[in-house]
């Protein structure tokens, strides 16, 4: 009876060792955007979730963070994102598509082809996200006010 018991606390022990350790390397190698400027969470209609947030600086992304909980080739195609989107304006983030997410990556195989789709939409909403938040603080800050003027 003991014998067994000790068993028990021994795997449990174990077990909370490689579910700490696990937790610890999971966020070391993942790190995360303290306030982002743009950030997107988007599930797609496979299942899988993305995430994607974006730090600028002088109207260029300096920092870029991603994660998902789908498969490998959804897990590169967010990665291959965020890492295309480094140094880019958000002009040049509008040209970052599916096509060259899979590219990025060294191809895709037909039936993930959507990982690519799903990347580009986060990446996509993430910007659209900073976008609607830089206007909203121009305006706000009343730097940027519409004048019309109407013949009558």
């Amino acid at each position: 009876m003991i014998h067994n018991l000790l068993w028990l606390i021994l795997g449990a022990v174990i077990l909370a060792v490689i579910v700490g350790l696990w937790f610890i390397v999971y966020y070391l190698l993942n790190p995360s955007i303290k306030d982002p400027d743009g950030h997107a969470k988007i599930t797609g209609k496979c299942g899988d979730t993305m995430e994607i947030s974006l730090k600028f600086q002088d109207g260029k992304i300096v920092d870029t963070s991603c994660w998902t909980d789908g498969c490998a080739h959804s897990y590169n195609s967010v990665c291959a994102a965020a890492d295309l989107a480094k140094g880019k304006t958000p002009d040049e983030i509008l040209e970052i598509d599916a096509i060259r997410i899979s590219e990025y990556v060294g191809g895709l195989p037909s039936g993930h082809l959507h990982c690519a789709q799903l990347a580009e939409e986060t990446l996509q909403a993430a910007l659209h996200d900073y976008m609607v938040k830089m206007r909203d603080q121009e305006n706000s800050e009343g730097k940027k006010q519409r004048k019309y003027c109407v013949e009558t």
